[in-house]
């Protein structure tokens, strides 16, 4: 058996970008020689296997045969004959189709060192159109890798696959995945409504705001996922409920996108230099439900990198701290339901008029 570093890792290495993840090609091998060999299987009929150690991916050589609908309509061929050529001839771009050996030499039958000198996505072999996640890989690629081009001939690919129907059988969890690799999803989705697809995202927009300001807005955003997706919901999504339900999106994510969405304008907004009303003042409050410190931090560090200025931020944040520091003393404890409410909202309208005066003496000396 021999065993090659394959695919993403090969390429990030030849572009200077430090791998995320390694993953690797075993030919002339067979399920039970890697199972002896300490490896686990992932699934009973899938030829992937995890290192015992490295936790990393070891995937049998292989060759696929369409037998089906979408990206798991395919049958395998693991015979330990099939080589390591015509296991890369099945990936969908040049620059994904290249393996490195153990001495460090790469194996690159289909010129994807060229592509990626010369900035060109291309696929590999006619094999591309039998898989449709493989239009949003590229849609994925072009925008992480924002100089790239995709060539005419694939282009071609791609709407041919979007016209045949069989995006539709692509599942939430697959599209969802995509996303979230993505670094750049305002160019992202920008591209699939070029290509007409937005059908597969619910709500998402048609129309985008400035371009240079997404760009900014991007770059401030991108080392922290959560945020990049949830403010991207937030601002370009209309039934943010309907995006989520439909690609299963993970709750912290849509509730951090839902509460942005509902919040951002009355607390970026709020002018405590002129607002002395504290009603207002605590509804936005309730309305932001402080009881979740984790998603409430994520949204005024949104907030931040949105360029909401320091002095709304630092003036919510240490009213909310003033306002969970209170306590009931003991005898109000033992009051009834209803004046225990009608105590904490003084003291809280209290609180936010101490607040303001507080905030504003402090900004004037």
């Amino acid at each position: 058996m021999k065993i090659y570093l394959v695919g993403g890792a090969v390429r990030d290495k030849l572009l200077g970008i430090e791998p995320k993840e390694r993953d690797w090609v075993v030919v002339g091998s067979s399920p039970d020689e890697m199972k002896s060999k300490g490896f686990k299987q992932v699934g009973k009929d899938f030829p992937v296997f995890i290192h015992s150690k490295s936790g990393e991916e070891y995937a049998l050589a292989r060759t696929e045969r369409k037998s089906g609908h979408g990206y798991t309509g395919f049958e395998f061929d693991i015979n330990s004959n099939v080589t390591l050529e015509e296991d890369l001839e099945r990936r969908d771009l040049t620059i994904n189709a290249m393996a490195e050996d153990q001495d460090g030499t790469i194996i690159d039958p289909f010129n994807g060192q060229k592509d990626l000198k010369d900035k060109k996505l291309r696929h590999v072999s006619d094999a591309f159109s039998e898989d449709p996640l493989r239009v949003l890989r590229v849609l994925r690629f072009k925008a992480n890798l924002s100089d790239f081009d995709i060539v005419p001939a694939t282009n071609v690919k791609i709407n041919e696959i979007i016209n045949s129907g069989e995006l539709e059988h692509l599942t939430g969890e697959r599209i969802w995945l995509e996303i979230y690799k993505t670094n750049n999803l305002y160019k992202f989705f920008s591209y699939i409504i070029d290509f007409k697809i937005n059908y597969l995202f619910p709500g998402i927009l048609q129309k985008f705001g400035d371009n240079v300001d997404n760009n900014i807005l991007q770059s401030r955003l991108s080392k922290n996922k959560l945020h990049l997706i949830s403010h991207y919901l937030g601002h370009n999504c209309s039934d943010i409920d309907s995006f989520a339900k439909k690609l299963k999106v993970p709750n912290e994510y849509t509730d951090l996108a839902k509460l942005y969405y509902n919040n951002k304008d009355d607390v970026s907004k709020f002018n405590f230099k002129k607002n002395k009303d504290y009603s207002v003042l605590l509804k936005i409050i309730k309305n932001l439900d402080i009881r979740k410190k984790e998603r409430l931090k994520n949204f005024f560090e949104l907030l931040a990198e949105d360029n909401v200025e320091s002095d709304t931020i630092n003036f919510f944040k240490s009213l909310i701290s003033k306002i969970q520091e209170y306590k009931l003393n003991t005898e109000d404890k033992s009051k009834s339901n209803l004046e225990i409410k009608k105590i904490i909202e003084n003291a809280h309208s209290e609180i936010a008029q101490n607040h303001i005066k507080e905030f504003l003496n402090n900004k004037q000396n």
